[in-house]
């Protein structure tokens, strides 16, 4: 029978590259706590192997910008670049607010610097009224605010596209043109 401590075990080796100190500082766990369990010392409960799964498996949602300024007259990547620091690369959610901070736009990124940089530039696709004489052509001239964030990944699912579409549903962004899909829970089968 396979113990806790060896399960742990695995579970950091597998999901924390074999690195407990990645491990506390993602899970909260005092460092010496977790080499406690991993030496037999101490014995980790049923709800510390629980919490630790979830703590490998389960996206977490962290801030990379909130309302960063945009400033359309200086160069876009050098702005994208400095807003999105070293995730850049990284996959995620951004949004685009205008100058009240209403949100204007919604999109998932696999390379938040990329997407960004394209979609900023996308022109507008809706109808001013006919006394505007100077319409904004591209959405880079109504984006004052930029918001981004990690929203995690996991190999089974795209999981930035759901908290993307979940998000579309509810708030229905002036500039975006689909409003995204979400599927229905999938239920386990039942076990004969």
């Amino acid at each position: 029978m396979t113990t806790r401590t060896e399960i742990l075990q695995y579970i950091i080796d597998e999901y924390f590259d074999s690195d407990p100190k990645k491990a506390a500082e993602i899970s909260g766990y005092k460092q010496a706590q977790i080499a406690g369990w991993l030496s037999g010392k101490l014995n980790p409960q049923k709800n510390t192997i629980e919490y630790l799964i979830q703590c490998a498996f389960i996206p977490e949602f962290k801030v990379i910008a909130e309302f960063a300024e945009f400033d359309n007259q200086k160069a876009l990547l050098t702005q994208l670049k400095s807003i999105l620091g070293n995730h850049a690369q990284d996959p995620g959610v951004y949004a685009f607010y205008d100058s009240m901070g209403n949100l204007l736009y919604l999109g998932k990124a696999t390379k938040l610097l990329g997407e960004i940089s394209s979609a900023i530039n996308r022109t507008v696709h809706i109808a001013f009224p006919k006394g505007v004489k100077s319409a904004p052509k591209t959405r880079m001239e109504i984006v004052k605010y930029i918001s981004a964030y990690d929203v995690g990944a996991v190999k089974w699912s795209d999981f930035p596209k759901h908290v993307e579409s979940l998000i579309l549903r509810i708030s229905k962004p002036l500039l975006n043109k689909n409003i995204g899909g979400l599927k229905k829970a999938h239920k386990q089968p039942k076990e004969t």
